[in-house]
């Protein structure tokens, strides 16, 4: 009898202790609801709850989140604000260990000043530690006060009002001779002046000034040197003095701290070069091919180059920028320019000299078309649009992937901690907390963080996070991963107004897809709206055109159309493009004049004489011609997960 009775009081504990913790799993999420609609004493017990969670990033998430309210004024008790002070993490609790007791102006300043302008989030806690500094008595000198208030306007991208503050450190105008004190304990400080004159002077003051700090550093060091010529560089740039940004970007080069840096100078000093004579950037790659530290991160330029060699006829040339880059990691560039050599080849606009040229590095005497068609295939999967090109062209799979995996086991707490937004209803917040952890979870974890997100239709963010591990050169994607990074929502609409216009339903996902992420309610800058982004006049005479057809006035009701509506502007959408194709007789004509312009496309075509594949290269709007790859990829890999007839 005994035994029964322990057994059914541990039962009973266990059953309680689940029962709290649940309770105050949720707590959490109840208080940032709550909060979110203004009711920030409501939201106090919650987090205080949320404070005793097993779970260390609840913990601290609630902790900053009763930091912040009691900054705005809310009280806490003393047990409260002492637990909060042992949880909190990070930014908040720099900003505490700053101020406690007596202020320690060393802390101080490195809290407000030692964080890069990336990483610098809560602008709550520097007002925080401002005031405290305010109420026991410590006050800063004119420069410190314009270097926290500059370094914080620069993280908010108001680089005028930044420079205004960075002007303390002159004197009757003039800038100090060498680079001030603060500056050498805070570097960072040159990048956010550097900035600032970069956006805001027009003439050689920025440029003339970090020259002069940077002859007269007295200091040997070479990350200070990096910053001043980086910079100087960058704002000779904007100021289009070209031969004395490429001269400063060559020196910084030479004291970059880590291979991000050095790309970042080989980057200017290609993308300077790129609008050059041929040789001078064919020249200017050979020399720093070798120094690329991530080869994708020079994708871009070699693709808006490889538009101009296309544009140009330029086919020897284009071979021997493709043996400059074949063996770095710039898989988009390579897969592209393989593949556009072995399309001219085709075409027979490659002379003697450039088949002798091509043979030597594709290192084949016969079948030179093919070999370089597969030297674009075997660049990968991630340059999806030549990718699809090439597999089709050697009748090869266009998408393979391993065995699917499983983790499996228990998910972290970081993982735990994300997902709990979704369990909760809180679907809504979870993004910047998304992003703070992103780095700390591997890509199954991500995967599901993804898979929540799609679930709560949050698409774009899903797609967003699929990219930032399905992206790693390390990273071979799983058959799932494409699923969540080329999802289909709307799927009934897409498929019936495909139909209805005679498209292939991939193709409308691909448009949708690369317009807007399935953002119905999503408005361009431009004035585009809605899931295909159309423009409200072309949309008001495209619903006029279904109407007379026979189709439904969406013009009809009070407000007229309604373009974030998703039926209306799927169906306005697909019979904008079936419009189009009828008048240009091409998928991909009619895709160019979806997003640059009709009588744009009309006129460069009609100047052109190249297969309409090749065309595409020679487009000189980026936007327009990376727009038809993007659809064409996006739609070839819809097909190809959930269309394909076996």
């Amino acid at each position: 009898m005994k035994n029964r009775f322990f057994l059914f009081l541990f039962l009973f504990i266990l059953l309680f202790s689940s029962c709290a913790q649940t309770h105050i799993g949720t707590s959490f999420y109840r208080g940032l609801l709550i909060r979110a609609e203004n009711q920030d004493a409501d939201a106090v017990s919650h987090f205080e709850d949320a404070l005793s969670s097993s779970n260390v990033y609840v913990r601290q998430a609630a902790a900053e989140e009763l930091a912040r309210l009691m900054v705005g004024g809310t009280e806490l008790s003393a047990k409260t604000a002492k637990r909060v002070r042992r949880e909190i993490s990070g930014y908040w609790a720099a900003a505490f260990d700053a101020v406690e007791n007596t202020p320690d102006r060393k802390k101080v300043l490195s809290f407000l000043l030692g964080f890069e302008q990336e990483t610098v989030s809560s602008d709550e806690a520097r007002l925080f530690v401002l005031r405290e500094c305010g109420r026991k008595g410590v006050s800063f000198t004119a420069g410190e006060y314009g270097a926290i208030e500059g370094h914080y306007a620069i993280s908010s991208y108001k680089y005028a009002e930044a420079l205004n503050f960075f002007r303390a450190f002159q004197e009757d105008d003039e800038w100090p001779f060498s680079l001030p004190e603060i500056f050498l304990e805070y570097p960072n400080l040159i990048n956010d002046l550097g900035r600032a004159l970069q956006f805001t002077v027009t003439g050689d003051e920025g440029l003339e000034l970090f020259l002069r700090w940077d002859r007269n550093l007295e200091a040997d060091s070479s990350d200070l040197r990096y910053r001043l010529l980086f910079y100087a560089a960058r704002i000779a740039r904007r100021r289009g003095n070209d031969e004395r940004a490429l001269s400063l970007f060559e020196q910084a080069r030479l004291f970059a701290p880590d291979g991000e840096q050095s790309d970042a100078c080989i980057w200017y000093i290609l993308d300077i070069s790129a609008n050059k004579a041929f040789d001078v950037f064919i020249s200017r790659l050979e020399q720093y091919v070798p120094y690329f530290y991530a080869g994708s991160f020079f994708d871009d330029i070699l693709e808006r180059f490889l538009q101009r060699l296309v544009s140009e006829r330029e086919w020897e040339r284009t071979i021997n920028v493709f043996s400059l880059i074949k063996n770095c990691t710039a898989a988009e560039a390579i897969a592209g320019y393989a593949w556009i050599i072995a399309r001219v080849i085709e075409e027979g606009y490659v002379d003697e000299n450039g088949i002798l040229l091509a043979m030597r590095e594709a290192n084949v005497a016969e079948g030179l078309s093919t070999a370089f068609k597969q030297i674009s295939y075997d660049a990968g999967i991630r340059p999806l649009y030549y990718r699809r090109l090439s597999a089709s062209a050697l009748e090869q799979p266009f998408l393979v992937f391993p065995g699917e995996t499983s983790s499996g086991g228990k998910p972290s707490p970081a993982l735990e901690f994300l997902l709990g937004f979704f369990k909760n209803d809180a679907a809504s917040l979870s993004e910047k907390y998304i992003a703070a952890l992103e780095d700390e979870l591997s890509p199954d974890e991500l995967r599901e963080v993804a898979q929540a997100l799609a679930q709560a239709d949050m698409y774009a963010q899903s797609i967003w996070l699929v990219a930032h591990y399905i992206n790693n050169e390390d990273y071979t994607p799983l058959g799932i991963d494409m699923e969540l990074w080329f999802p289909r929502p709307f799927k009934e609409l897409v498929e019936k107004y495909a139909e209805e216009t005679g498209f292939a339903p991939a193709l409308l996902f691909g448009l949708i897809r690369t317009e807007s992420a399935f953002q119905s309610g999503v408005v361009s800058r431009a004035g585009a709206v809605g899931l295909t982004q159309l423009m409200p006049d072309t949309a008001q005479e495209m619903a006029e055109r279904i109407r007379r057809a026979g189709g439904p006035d969406y013009a009809a009701g009070e407000d007229g159309l309604d373009l974030s509506d998703p039926e209306q502007n799927i169906h306005i959408g697909a019979y904008y493009l079936n419009y189009l194709n009828a008048r240009f007789e091409d998928l991909m004509l009619s895709l160019l004049a979806y997003n640059g312009g009709m009588n744009r496309i009309r006129r460069l075509r009609s100047a052109s004489t190249m297969p309409v594949d090749l065309f595409l290269e020679t487009i000189s709007i980026n936007e327009t011609r990376n727009y038809g790859k993007r659809v064409m990829a996006a739609a070839a890999v819809y097909e190809e997960l959930y269309y394909r007839q076996d």
